[in-house]
């Protein structure tokens, strides 16, 4: 109930922000907006770099306010609350390095000890428990494995079940993604429309109508810069990682299932031996 609520609310908030955002753009003193046109206005321009006020004209609050807040704001009338929030707090994992490839090794040499000592019918210790350090698999092998908490023929569809949600809720946050990729660049085109009719609207100094130019040429250029150059890459980055990160759990799942049917320890490490790296690349060298 109280997701539901959440998400009842986050929608609500989506709407409200963006009507908001777009009026503030609209109605936003536009003297105040652009940093370089201002301080030329007042003659204090002289006193910067040259080179500093030519990049403070890429900078106008009206713009980001439209491209941004209305980004944002229609993202969260698209899904639901929780699952938004979820997404913005993955976009640190797009900059952590793809280490799946380096954990297979780990995978397969961890396996094969504890797959000995299962096959050999010794105790499987907490020590051994620790030295994993995929937690899927510490926690696969503990509570399925060492507490038998199910039978074995749930284990393979209760794995099986686990594989499938992170695939989906990894998906959900790459379809975020790509909708404010597609978003950004649309209300780009608002705001260069807001600034057109500003423009058009002026019957004031040459000033006053370049200002409400530059504020539509720069929520073009925002919302094409936010979307190819920030939020698309996050979703390419993030489909990545989900698709590596796919493979390390299906050998887990297939690690984790075989050590408990307690098949031996060969034929489980001639399993596993086929998601390691450079199995991969004598696949890519012989099949392109």
């Amino acid at each position: 109930m109280k997701q539901s609520n959440a998400d009842r609310l986050g929608t609500i908030l989506g709407f409200i922000s963006g009507i908001v955002f777009i009026l503030t753009g609209i109605l936003w003193p536009a003297e105040f907006s652009n940093i370089a046109l201002w301080l030329e206005s007042t003659g204090d321009a002289a006193a910067f770099n040259k080179y500093l006020i030519q990049i403070l004209r890429f900078f106008d609050l009206k713009s980001f306010i439209i491209v941004f807040g209305g980004t944002i704001s229609a993202t969260f009338v698209a899904f639901p609350f929780t699952k938004t929030i979820r997404s913005f707090k993955s976009i640190p994992k797009v900059f952590a390095a793809d280490a799946a490839e380096e954990a297979t090794q780990e995978i397969y040499d961890q396996s094969k000890i504890i797959a000995e000592k299962r096959f050999s019918g010794k105790r499987i210790t907490n020590d051994d428990l620790s030295s994993l350090a995929n937690p899927f698999m510490r926690r696969w092998i503990e509570g399925l494995i060492v507490r038998e908490q199910v039978e074995e023929d749930s284990l393979a569809q209760i794995l099986e079940a686990e594989v499938k949600m992170y695939d989906q809720r990894a998906e959900e946050e790459i379809e975020i993604f790509d909708f404010m990729g597609t978003a950004a660049p649309a209300f780009g085109m608002v705001g260069t429309i807001v600034g057109l009719v500003l423009m058009l609207a002026e019957t004031g100094s040459i000033r006053s109508v370049m200002q409400a130019m530059s504020i539509a040429m720069l929520t073009t250029l925002y919302g094409v810069i936010l979307s190819n150059m920030v939020l698309l890459p996050i979703a390419s980055k993030r489909k990545q990682l989900k698709d590596s990160n796919l493979i390390l759990l299906e050998m887990v799942r297939e690690s984790v299932n075989r050590i408990a049917r307690r098949e031996a320890p060969y034929t489980i490490l001639q399993e596993l031996h086929n998601f390691l790296p450079h199995k991969r690349d004598q696949f890519d060298e012989q099949y392109g």
